[in-house]
């Protein structure tokens, strides 16, 4: 799946701040010019208590516009780039 621009997507993307694989998430989101609404588990209570609920132990966690979680970083590059 590539995102050719010219819709406005927004993807959701929760992660923490000291997180290189969000970082690097975040940049592929970008790249693939889709725009990211990003949660911090370091500022945003709420989500920490919805992943703390949920059991997700991990970041990033990834979901795309239609609220299909797609996962972490390795799924969102295999499924931008089809790697």
């Amino acid at each position: 799946m590539r995102n050719s621009g010219s819709d406005m997507s927004v993807y959701v993307l929760v992660g923490r701040v000291d997180c290189p694989h969000c970082s690097s998430a975040m940049g592929l989101l970008r790249d693939s010019r889709i725009a990211v609404q990003y949660y911090s588990l370091n500022d945003s209570k709420w989500v920490l208590d919805l992943f703390k609920k949920s059991g997700i132990k991990t970041v990033p966690q990834i979901w795309d516009a239609e609220g299909n979680h797609i996962g972490g970083y390795t799924e969102l590059k295999t499924l931008l780039k089809g790697d």
